[in-house]
Formats: C-alpha cells, structure tokens, sequence
C-alpha cells in the first residue's frame, strides 16, 4: 500500500519560502517518494510478492518485523517449513546493510493442500511471514533491504519455482508503528502457533512411530487434532493420525516417513479446534525415546483424528485407485505427443515410415516395435532413477528436473542439434540421398527405432500435461512394482499412435504420400525445435543467471559452427580444414559449457546468501560462544569472490553440510569482507591468509587460538569430514 507523507511548510512573517527550504523539501519528498516505488510489490506469473514494514521508520538500535507477503494467484497454493509429499518453502536470501541482522522467516500454522493421493502443507491464500531485524546503533539516513526470493507455486496440475528481487527502503526516524500496517501484521500473528514449552517424546517401533505431550492443563474441548512435525519426511504425511487423550498427556500415532532415521528430535505444530469455535496452533519441540508411552497399535482411523476431518487422510489404496492411476496415465501419455517439442520428432517419424511402408509392411510393424521399445525403457530407466533418489530422501518428481540448470542446459542443446539436423546442416550418416541421414537413422534399423523413442522420451521430459501430474503422484508413493506399472502405462500411452500407424495399414494409407515436399517439410520441423531451445533458454536465466544464459549461447554458437563443419566435410573431398574447423566449435561450445556449469552452481542469488541462521562475525561473539563450548564455524566471504560464492552453493548451503551444523550444534558466523574491514583483515593475516575464502572450525574445548582450517575449495562431504576428525 502507497504510504502518504505530507510535507509541512511553515510561513514567515512574511509568508515567504525561501529558495534553499524549497531545494530541500523537493529533495526530502523525492527521496520519500523514490522510497515508495522501490516498496512496490513486485508480480510474477502466479504470484505477487511484497516487502514490508511493520514501522514506518528505523530506530537505531531498535528491533523491528519485516513482513514478506506471498499472494498466490486464486486456485494456486504456497507451501509451510515441511511442504508434506511435495513442495518447498518460501525463502529469502538477504542482501543487508552493516550491522543488521534479520531472523528466520516466521509460518503461520499450516493448512491441508490434498492432491489425488498425495498430502502437502500449506496456504491457498495471502500470506505473511514476518521476521524480526535486528538494528544497529549506527545507521543511515536510508536504508535499504534487499534480497531475492524464491518459492514454489503450484496448482491441481503443474508446480513453478518462481523468483523475484524483493526491496523495501525505510528511512531513519523514531521507530513508530505504521496504523494502516498494525492489522496486517496483527491478523499474521494470530494465526502463527504459539510457543508451548511442554514436554513432548517421539518413540520408533518397525513403520510405527508415536508422539506424547505432557498437557499441563486440559486443552478446552479439542477436536480436530492433527500433529505437524516440522522435520521433512519425518511421517507418511497421507496416513491418518490416531488420536488418544487421558490422564493429562496427549498422543498421535501414525506411520513412519523415508527419513525418519535421521531426527532425533523434531519441532512439531499442534493443531487443533478449540470449544467449536476456532482453530489453536501451538509450537512444541519433541525428542526421540526410546519406549512409546503406549502399546504401538498401528496408526490408523481414530475418533478425533485430524487429519480425516480436514480432507488430509485417505483409506488404504486399493485396485480402483490403481486403475484409476493407470488409466491417467495412459491419456497422460497420449496427451504428450500434442506438445511442440515432440511433435517435430513424431512427424518425421511418420513420414519415414510412410515411405518405407510401400515397400515393407513386415518393416513398419517392426519399426513401430522398436519405437515403442525405445519408449517404454526409456520410461522405465526413468522411472528406477526417480524411485531410487526418492528412496535415498531426495524430494523430486517428474517435473522437478527443471530446476536443475544443468539439466536444463543440456535439453537446450539437445534441441538446437536436432533443430540444426532437420535444417540439413549436417547429417548422422555420410549420405544425403533422400530425406538426408537424420531420417534415415530414424527410420531403418532396429537399433535406430529404439533410439528414436528414447529420443521422443528426451524431448517431452519438460513437458507435463493434464491427467499427468495424478497419476504419477500416486505412483511415487507407492511401492516399486505399481509405481513402474504407472511409468509403464505412462510410456504406452506415449509410444501409442506411432504404434497404431505401423501396425494398420490403413491408419499409414492416410498418411500423405512421398515427394519432394518432405524434404521443405523437414526444415520446416526444425522452428519448432529452435522454439524450445528458447523456452528452455529463458528458463535457464532464470535459474542461473545473464550470465550463466550468455556463456550457454555462447556455447551453442561454436556447437553450430562445428556441426556445420561437420556438415560440409561430408559434402567436401578436402576434409581437413572442416576437420579442424569442427574442432575448434567443439572446443569453444566445451569452454562455454565449462564455465556455464560454474556459473549455474551459483545461481542468479544476490551476494549475501545465508541460511537465516548464520550470524555476523565479531571476535566478541566468538569469544563469548567459545567460553560457552559452543562449537563455531567461522567463514570469511566477499561478493566479489567466485570462489566464495561457489564454495557457499555448492557446499556451505547444502542439506548435508546445514543438517550437519544443525546435529552438532554448530554456531556458524560469516564475515563479509566485500567492503575493506580492517578486523577482518586482521584475522586473514593472523592465519597466514591474504585474502578470503577463509574456512575456520572452532572447537568445543579447542584452544581459540588454533582452529582448524579448512581448504579454499570446499564439497559437502569434505566439511563434514574436516570437522569430524578435528
């Protein structure tokens, strides 16, 4: 919302202004104003995303709540800390003046977001999460807030990581509260939980797993009662949660998730209704016990269990939802062959196979066979990929693959070659003859049909259609063998048309008949190619970056020139020179790649990329948490540092390593030597360093004086393992 400041001019005595009051309200309400444009939400494709302030100035040295709110559009939902079966939570990687410090983002209780046979938590509806800044003594006259966002959007079909920079701009003053802000912030607090500090247990028997809360006073006519555990994968989020309530404690069994291993302790939301007449949330930590309070009976329907009466549980899977999952599948995968990218490989097929009919029909059969053979392996290796990582924790499904910029990098390429083949840049075989090589490798020989359907499967992987997303919901939830029966119908689907046109005659007597206008048609299939390299190039740069995006093109320019060398040297009798000229693209499009690769590790994040639990460095903090065998982790950073910001992505920010800290109980600082800072300075040359990335590990009862130091290049695993044998 626009703020209005009003500027109070106060007459003379002879209601005069003069020039340097008037320069200097001019200037005053322009900076004011440049303020409020910078604080302008800010819309991407589904959602609108705002910074704001629960003041409308800053205080030195007093505390305030920054809100970030997350509108998603009607009929889309956002996730909580633990999404469930699937999403990711909103976060925001901040880029702060000196000396402050914002908290984690603060969640409302969450909500049910059912989908087919899956359960995530989350919220269809605005949301505003708040965090506490911390404020230094010292500020500015402006001070700005910034960082980049990222959450994930989704609907009853399709889920988008989105992005966008986020800014606010708050000017220095008395710290006062904004009226026109205090409800927005006041309803957000109402439904975040409450801190209860009772004790809770969790005890582990086979798939069974309870949770026990000592009540010290009753709750007031509970109902509704359902247990969020803020560790991810902690419980099968789609089980009901049986419910027992006497003698003062309170307990949920329910069934075991894939990490349950891992925790030892998990914060929990308990939520429930209070009286009939509105919902409580309340925030309780939970740690592992190795005896349940009560005989473990097996979770299943209980009286009082929240989760059937909020839509979040489901009966036991049975035949008719497993048919019902094969059944969209299969329409998922004939859906499939309607998308731009597939259909450019589809249409060649049939015209080869169209011309070769006429003189085999025996021929076509076979070539429908190895097509769909190619498919359905194809699905299934993919299949095996997905259900193994997911086996190991990951949290992936088939559209998650975007996210990866290599991956999609790599599909851009992919479609820019086939695109540069169809144009007749260059053939796979010597021979032009006919429809030139690309056609005749896709249209004769067993081993080239079977590539042709692994080749159809490459192009529609950043596809996802209707019928799709159900489907394979259900099939990453259940175990292995239905799981790969839903792929399996999923690739028939897929592989079905072409199937049907090699197998009926009469289906490929409709197809148009062999000429010369096959050979225009097939350049013409390569702009639909050529389109999906763009889409899928646009996708990158918002993943990595400009400039991530521009070494790619880079790289597909000398990928260009070397396939159109290869082209000429199988037209030309001096081979040489386009040999080596080949090379030489390959070996640019290879450096573009390289550094490509480096560049998307990074990601488009602004500079200052934290966790939300790392804390500014001092030697005072140090100092005090070493007096208190707290065991710290000190890095030293700049934004100018690719090393820095690479060993941050890769290894500092990685699940392992943050889980890591978070197990041992790790303080982690960071210093930001970006701008010169002689106390910095100072600790590089006392380690021997003369400029950053500096890595120190501090232990419990180590001497402060001596911290192990760890390399400039980092890895997950070299972390975890240089702390450990500290």
């Amino acid at each position: 919302m626009m703020r209005a400041y009003a500027l109070a001019i106060y007459p003379t005595s002879q209601m005069l202004i003069s020039r340097q009051s008037l320069t200097a309200a001019l200037l005053m309400l322009g900076v004011l104003l440049g303020a409020m444009a910078q604080a302008a939400p800010v819309r991407t494709d589904h959602t609108q995303v705002e910074l704001i302030s629960e003041t409308s100035s800053i205080a030195p040295g007093k505390a305030f709540s920054i809100g970030f709110r997350l509108s998603p559009d009607v009929g889309w939902h956002t996730y909580w800390i633990n999404p469930g079966d699937a999403g990711k939570a909103a976060r925001i990687k901040w880029d702060l003046p000196p000396g402050f410090e914002v908290g984690e983002l603060e969640f409302p209780a969450p909500g049910f977001v059912p989908f087919g046979p899956l359960m995530s938590y989350g919220y269809n509806e605005t949301t505003l999460l708040i965090a506490e800044v911390k404020v230094p003594e010292e500020i500015d006259r402006e001070v700005r807030f910034s960082g980049r966002a990222d959450w994930l959007v989704c609907d009853d079909q399709v889920c988008i990581p989105e992005r966008a920079p986020v800014e606010l701009v708050l000017v220095r003053g008395d710290g006062e509260i904004d009226l026109d802000r205090r409800p927005e912030f006041a309803a957000a607090r109402a439904v975040q939980p409450l801190p209860a500090p009772w004790p809770a247990q969790f005890a582990v028997a086979g798939d069974t797993i309870q949770f026990a809360i000592d009540l010290p006073a009753p709750l007031k006519e509970p109902t509704d009662i359902y247990l969020f555990p803020a560790a991810e994968k902690m419980i099968d989020h789609v089980q009901e949660q049986a419910i027992s309530l006497d003698d003062g404690r309170l307990v949920v069994e329910t069934l075991t998730g894939a990490r349950i291993e891992r925790y030892d302790s998990t914060d929990l939301v308990l939520s429930y209704q209070s009286g009939g007449t509105h919902r409580q949330a309340l925030w309780l930590n939970a740690t592992r016990s190795e005896e349940a309070p009560l005989a473990m009976t097996g979770a299943g329907p209980a009286s009082g269990s929240g989760s059937e009466a909020n839509g979040g549980g489901r009966a036991a899977i049975n035949f008719a939802s497993f048919m019902q999952a094969i059944f969209f599948a299969f329409l998922g995968g004939l859906l499939l062959n309607l998308m731009p990218c597939v259909l450019p490989i589809l249409s060649l097929k049939a015209l080869g196979l169209s011309e070769m009919s006429e003189a085999s029909p025996r021929a076509a059969r076979l070539s429908g066979f190895f097509y769909t053979l190619g498919v359905l392996v194809s699905f299934l290796a993919l299949a095996l990929i997905m259900i193994g990582l997911r086996s190991a924790g990951e949290r992936i499904g088939w559209a998650f693959h975007l996210q990866n910029p290599h991956i999609v990098g790599a599909l851009a390429l992919i479609m820019f070659v086939v695109g540069m083949n169809f144009l007749g840049t260059f053939e796979l075989r010597g021979s032009a003859a006919n429809m030139g090589g690309l056609t005749d490798k896709l249209t004769r020989g067993r081993g080239a049909e079977f590539f042709t359907g692994a080749l159809a499967v490459i192009v529609a992987s950043p596809c996802t259609v209707p019928f799709m997303s159900p489907a394979l919901g259900f099939a990453l939830v259940q175990p292995s063998m239905v799981a790969l029966a839903v792929f399996l119908s999923l690739g028939l689907g897929f592989a079905l048309p072409f199937l049907l046109m090699s197998l009926l005659p009469k289906a490929r007597a409709m197809l148009p008949k062999p000429g010369k206008w096959m050979q225009t048609f097939r350049h013409l299939l390569a702009f639909p190619m050529f389109a999906t390299a763009v889409w899928l190039l646009w996708v990158l740069g918002r993943q990595a970056g400009v400039d991530a995006l521009s070494l790619v093109l880079a790289a597909m320019t000398g990928l260009g020139f070397a396939l159109w060398s290869w082209g000429r040297m199988q037209t030309r009798r001096a081979t040489l020179r386009w040999s080596l000229s080949a090379m030489a693209g390959v070996v640019v499009a290879a450096s573009g790649l390289y550094l490509a690769s480096t560049l998307a590790s990074i990601g488009p994040m602004p500079a200052h990329a934290s966790s939300g639990t790392e804390k500014v460095y001092s030697e005072a903090l140090l100092t005090d948490l070493h007096s208190q065998n707290t065991p710290v982790f000190a890095y030293f950073t700049a934004d100018w540092c690719i090393t820095c910001k690479v060993n941050e992505k890769v290894a500092l920010q990685s699940d392992r390593v943050q889980d890591f800290f978070n197990e041992s109980g790790i303080e982690v600082l960071v210093g930001d030597w970006t701008n010169e800072d002689p106390a910095i300075t100072s600790v590089l040359e006392r380690h021997g360093r003369s400029g950053v990335p500096l890595y120190l590990f501090f232990k419990q009862d180590g001497d402060i004086d001596s911290p192990a130091i760890l390399p400039s290049l980092l890895t997950p695993e070299l972390v975890v393992d240089t702390i450990k044998s500290a």
